[in-house]
């Protein structure tokens, strides 16, 4: 019994034993699928940016090179910042210069073809961010360039304005031209007269002149005994072959790089109010000079209104001259009346 005693006696501390050492060992124990502890990196600091370098330089992209080999030069070891030091030495060649880049090489390019406003915009865009001594000489760049653009510009302007010029004078010659016909179109017109020879044609056109410039001063008595709405007594008479005061325009006029057709224009529209015809047969003793006068009706058609008739000498005396001066007198004269009064 006393055996059995100890036996389970030793057996209950064993047990006691084991429960109490359970959790200690459970601790100690290292656990399943834990990391192992890392070791520490032999290799010197920056040897990792020192070769990252190298293999960009090896690949010839040297910018990602130079920026490996200033971190290297940063953090690394002394032998490893006098290694980079001496490696952006090196790829000093193959950095392009601060002044070869794109704006700049497309001012240049731009400045060739004479195209100084866009020369003007990549040279400043180029100075934005350069180093001041290459903004200095891009600024000199830029200058030589706007001495052209000055130059350009003021001949630009000084065309617009001589367009601007060209265009207020051809709009007053229109004004101009538009009084012209108005004043055409309540005038007189003498169709050149039919004459037995050129010098009768000549010698009628003659009288017919001398008329016209004698009129003012022969009605001037008349028309102080005339009323004050008499204004244009003495209005436009247009001769044949002789000066006139609106002479017809022989060529077209340009406004602005268009052409207008005026001469067509006014021949078409520059129908006087008043058409005189005439003609002079001359006989052997005497002759007959008449004249047929017309006044307009619609905006083109014309009806007879008066008839002059008159008996000239045929020789080439005094006598003719007077007689015909008295017809030129005389066709002018009704003409004027049948202008002012109708027929």
């Amino acid at each position: 019994m006393r055996r059995e005693y100890r036996i389970r006696s030793l057996a209950t501390k064993l047990l006691v034993v084991l429960l109490l050492s359970g959790p200690f060992l459970h601790a100690q124990a290292p656990q399943k699928g834990s990391a192992a502890p890392r070791t520490a990196d032999p290799r010197p600091a920056g040897i990792f940016d020192l070769e990252a370098a190298r293999r960009y330089e090896n690949l010839s992209r040297w910018k990602e090179a130079e920026q490996e080999y200033l971190q290297a030069g940063r953090v690394g070891a002394p032998y490893i910042k006098k290694e980079a030091l001496a490696a952006i030495g090196r790829l000093s060649v193959h950095r392009p210069a601060d002044y070869e880049n794109f704006d700049f090489e497309l001012g240049k390019m731009y400045e060739d073809n004479h195209h100084w406003k866009e020369a003007e915009q990549h040279y400043a865009a180029a100075a934005k961010d350069a180093p001041r001594p290459v903004r200095d000489r891009i600024l000199l760049d830029v200058k030589r360039v706007r001495g052209h653009l000055w130059l350009e510009e003021f001949s630009e302007d000084f065309t617009r304005w001589l367009g601007y010029v060209a265009t207020v004078l051809g709009l007053l010659f229109v004004i101009v031209v538009i009084r012209r016909i108005r004043k055409t179109r309540q005038g007189i017109k003498v169709m050149p007269f039919e004459g037995s020879t050129d010098d009768a044609s000549k010698r009628i056109v003659f009288s017919l002149s001398s008329a016209r410039e004698q009129l003012p001063s022969l009605l001037a008595p008349v028309l102080e005994t005339m009323g004050p709405n008499v204004v244009d007594a003495v209005p436009l008479i247009i001769l044949p072959g002789v000066e006139n005061e609106f002479p017809d325009p022989a060529e077209d006029l340009e406004i602005g790089g268009v052409k207008l057709p005026l001469a067509n224009w006014i021949q078409l529209i520059n129908s006087p109010l008043v058409r005189v015809y005439g003609r002079w047969n001359v006989g052997q003793t005497t002759g007959m000079a008449q004249a047929r006068i017309q006044r307009r009706r619609t905006l083109t058609t014309y009806s007879d209104s008066r008839f002059v008739r008159s008996t000239v000498d045929s020789a080439a005396t005094d006598a003719r001259d007077r007689q015909l001066a008295l017809f030129g007198y005389d066709v002018l004269v009704k003409a004027i009346y049948a202008r002012r009064y109708g027929p």
